[in-house]
């Protein structure tokens, strides 16, 4: 694949996405130009909404960006129809057990945040496309939790 000018980070391909994979891919070139971190501000975001969350997570930068790769690596997968999505989620809704109560509601949440920081680190060029995109796969995504949960 072919590498932008002055980045690590492959081009964007220039055919039109006609599927919503393509659509998430799109968003994140968008998302990756901003040039921040997603980590800090996502958490930063979901413990002002949730701040009795905050003593269940790891202080570890590491950690918490691992949380936010598996949410993303599930999301694209989904939107691929990866049949090892279920078990994964299956698994991290049992590994969330042993952190105490992780209500069904705070899944919501964490997708919703997650959402609205890609949203704000794109900026005006975050596209309803985009949004609707995203908000189709944390529904599905949510609807898996809510099975395994």
């Amino acid at each position: 694949m072919p590498r932008r000018k002055g980045s690590d980070l492959p081009a964007p391909s220039s055919e039109p996405a006609h599927d919503i994979g393509g659509v998430l891919e799109r968003s994140l070139y968008v998302v990756a130009e901003s040039g921040q971190d997603l980590t800090p501000i996502f958490f930063r975001r979901f413990f002002a909404l949730h701040p009795d969350q905050e003593h269940l997570f790891p202080k570890s930068s590491e950690a918490c960006g691992e949380m936010v790769n598996e949410i993303l690596e599930n999301l694209l997968a989904l939107a691929s129809d990866e049949s090892w999505v279920q078990l994964s989620i299956d698994n991290q809704v049992s590994a969330h057990r042993c952190y105490g109560n992780f209500s069904l509601p705070l899944y919501r949440d964490v997708l919703d945040v997650f959402v609205r920081t890609l949203e704000d680190l794109a900026g005006e060029r975050w596209s309803a496309e985009f949004d609707a995109a995203w908000r189709q796969m944390t529904d599905k995504f949510y609807a898996l939790i809510a099975k395994a949960h």
